[in-house]
């Protein structure tokens, strides 16, 4: 009766021996995560570069009609690190805050920061065709959602803030 335990026995250690020697499955990819923000139903994923974890959120602005984009950087947390736009109004900065800069980009405007914004939370206005725009694409938000958007980073590695 002692043969057939210790087969038990080897096998049992051999299977251990293949889990431990077999390499690690690959962590889950660096992306955005859209999701309901009251509800929390999840709405979209989209890739995100794991050495540079960013994205950029571009909307009209619904007094002068131009262009907004800003660009927010997970560290992991959401950062507002940039801001591009046209025109002086309301909603927009005139001057740069502490430890910000606001310079002429072309005939618009460029103010760098780093902001905290934990939780990012949108409001996909159709009228201002709030979108996220990637290297490779454009999602509007209004055509995943009429409620307020969450977005967060998963999978991606923990960066410094600036």
């Amino acid at each position: 009766m002692t043969c057939p335990r210790r087969a038990a026995a080897g096998a049992a250690a051999c299977c251990l021996f293949a889990a431990l020697a077999m390499p690690a499955a690959p962590a889950s990819a660096c992306e955005a995560v859209l999701s309901e923000h009251r509800g929390g139903a999840e709405l979209a994923r989209l890739p995100l570069d794991p050495a540079r974890p960013e994205l950029r959120i571009a909307f009209e602005h619904s007094v002068l009609g131009t262009t907004v984009v800003d660009r927010y950087r997970f560290t992991p947390a959401p950062r507002l690190v940039e801001e591009r736009f046209d025109g002086q109004g309301y909603g927009l900065p005139h001057t740069a805050g502490p430890g910000e800069t606001l310079q002429r980009d072309g005939s618009g405007w460029r103010l760098v920061l780093d902001r905290a914004v934990d939780p990012l939370v949108v409001r996909p206005l159709p009228a201002q065709r709030m979108r996220i725009v990637l290297a490779d694409r454009e999602l509007l938000l209004a055509t995943l959602s009429g409620a307020a958007i969450e977005i967060a980073a998963r999978g991606c590695p923990p960066r410094p803030a600036s």
